[in-house]
């Protein structure tokens, strides 16, 4: 089920798709709806760094609660 909101905001970045996963998973299993941003770059060059980093982005009044599960190294 998506969660309508238009006022999402970025929480993390990553350089690869799975390790925004992970931390996309911490959030979600907080009951925090999640959506990962930027992914299609990844699909084109797996398993690399690219120029645009993998973003984890959650509702902006959850922005902060999510933030606490968001290792600090890709904290936003």
């Amino acid at each position: 089920m998506k969660y309508k909101c238009d006022n999402w905001r970025v929480v993390a970045e990553c350089n690869t798709e799975t390790e925004a996963s992970i931390i996309a998973g911490a959030i979600e299993n907080e009951g925090i709806p999640v959506q990962i941003m930027n992914r299609a770059l990844q699909s084109a060059l797996p398993m690399t760094y690219t120029w645009a980093p993998v973003q984890v982005v959650v509702p902006g009044d959850m922005a902060d609660e999510a933030r606490r599960f968001v290792p600090e190294d890709s904290r936003v």
